[in-house]
């Protein structure tokens, strides 16, 4: 007889962090990181830091976690941070110092810290007060020298400031030289990018473990082996799950924990079919819809709905990004910063990655089609709101629906089709109190050219899919009377 199913002995627990039931996909991986920690025990120098980097979801912090668990089994110092602990060297110092052992604070004597009796509380220095690398050192050449190593992990890494980065980056690898000290730092994709940022010599040297989707085989493994082997699983109802997880590890524990809450809700039901799996998908689709709501929210506040819509209609349903299309979404973003900024900032919303050399994805699945669903709405709302429809209307029939990027049309012109189609739907030329131009210029739909009276269209294919919305809504005729053709003339 099966082991029961029951609520409260779920194994998933789907969350950020969180470790899974079965971590798979990252064995050979973990066993060089048992390899690095056997060396660290026997005193072994390895100054080369591990960097992780992925999109969320994909199992950056769990490794993390299972590296703590690794290091505390085997009563190796150990120091943990996160962002809230690596805004400042002085916030790094007292968080080293907080989690210090006890039994090695007589190393950091040399410290210009009140440290008090050895097992007690720590007066650390104050939150403005410089921190330089000498005195980091003075810490980390403690946390090594044990005899059995140290080892520090940093999550959310790409949140340390190039400034903090260089001094605690420069110590931490002058340390490694001669101590037994291992880093293992993780982050979003931006991550090297940041390290390069902070001008750090190791940036070039690090070992980089990207962390991303798993293969089919690997996700059916952490879906289905935390189940009991007497669990069944109908091939339909398996093959199914595997296509919806689309071998993300954060939906494997959203859809693995709907799918046992569903057998446990039934008396003796050890069996997944599609009748398990259609009641999960309510669940998990309810779950889904929240997370694809507060990754579009996030874009819309970082100012990015723009490009990776365009991007999004640009690459079509079922399509993939490629280098491509990252490179003309940085060159949209270059219109408000420098191109390192734009690529970071791109990067950093992990929405498209590259998990292996020439090969790039989207961060999340399935989040290009909320995307592709919800940004011509939004778009129309907002300009709906400032009463600017038919201009965006006029604007984009002078462009055309090509997805050329590098036509310019003059302002002048622009203005004049926008009035003129004004005049021609019966609305008053003295409708607008402000230029249009200038709040499509605002919101990155249109750019200034190399002179700034011709003007380049940067979102074609976004800007024709909310004029379509707006012509299935009624709110703009679909036909534009006297609309000049689109032509390349300026």
């Amino acid at each position: 007889m099966p082991y029961p199913i029951r609520i409260e002995n779920n194994p998933f627990q789907p969350g950020y962090g969180v470790q899974p039931p079965v971590m798979a996909g990252r064995d050979q991986l973990k066993k060089e990181l048992q390899g690095r920690l056997y060396s660290l025990s026997k005193g072994i120098c390895n100054p080369t830091a591990i960097v992780l980097t992925g999109p969320r979801g994909c199992g950056k912090t769990t490794l993390l976690g299972w590296i703590l668990a690794e290091t505390t089994m085997r009563h190796l110092p150990l120091v943990v941070m996160a962002s809230d602990s690596i805004t400042s060297p002085a916030a790094i110092a007292r968080e080293m110092a907080r989690q210090f052992p006890p039994k090695l604070l007589e190393r950091v004597r040399g410290f210009n810290l009140n440290i008090g009796p050895t097992g007690g509380s720590i007066d650390l220095i104050d939150q403005n007060q410089e921190v330089q690398d000498g005195e980091l050192k003075t810490w980390m050449e403690a946390l090594g020298s044990e005899g059995t190593g140290g080892v520090i992990l940093v999550d959310e890494a790409h949140t340390m400031s190039p400034k903090t980065g260089h001094i605690f980056y420069t110590a931490a690898q002058s340390v490694a030289m001669r101590h037994s000290l291992m880093l293992v730092i993780a982050g979003t994709p931006d991550l090297k990018m940041v390290l390069r940022r902070s001008h750090v010599t190791f940036s070039e040297r690090l070992q980089e473990e990207r962390i991303g989707r798993l293969s089919r085989c690997e996700a059916l493994r952490a879906l289905t082996e935390p189940f009991d082997s007497g669990v069944i699983w109908q091939e339909d109802a398996l093959t199914t799950v595997i296509d919806e997880t689309q071998n993300y590890p954060y939906f494997i524990q959203l859809w693995g924990k709907s799918i046992w809450n569903q057998l446990a809700s039934i008396p003796d039901m050890y069996k997944v079919d599609m009748n398990v799996v259609s009641e999960a998908k309510v669940v998990v689709a309810e779950q889904l819809a929240k997370l694809y709501k507060r990754r579009f929210k996030e874009l819309v506040e970082t100012n990015l709905i723009v490009p990776i819509a365009e991007m999004v209609w640009r690459v079509g349903e079922g399509g993939k990004p490629s280098e491509y299309d990252f490179e003309l979404a940085v060159q949209h973003l270059e219109v408000d910063m420098d191109r390192t900024m734009a690529q970071q900032k791109l990067l950093h919303s992990s929405f498209v990655w590259e998990p292996s050399s020439d090969i790039w994805e989207y961060g999340i699945p399935s989040l290009d089609d909320h995307i592709r669903s919800e940004s011509a709405r939004h778009l129309l709302t907002n300009l709906r709101i400032k009463g600017i429809v038919p201009a965006l209307q006029s604007v984009s029939a002078q462009f055309g629906t090509s997805s050329n990027y590098n036509r310019l049309i003059s302002r002048e012109k622009l203005l004049d089709t926008i009035n003129n189609n004004q005049h021609a739907n019966g609305i008053s030329p003295q409708a607008y109190l402000e230029d249009p131009l200038d709040e499509f210029l605002s919101l990155n739909l249109l750019a200034k050219g190399d002179s700034p009276d011709h003007i380049r269209m940067m979102a074609p294919l976004l800007v024709q899919a909310t004029v379509t919305e707006a012509v299935r809504q009624g709110l703009a005729p679909e036909v534009l009377p006297n609309a000049d053709t689109p032509s390349t003339s300026y």
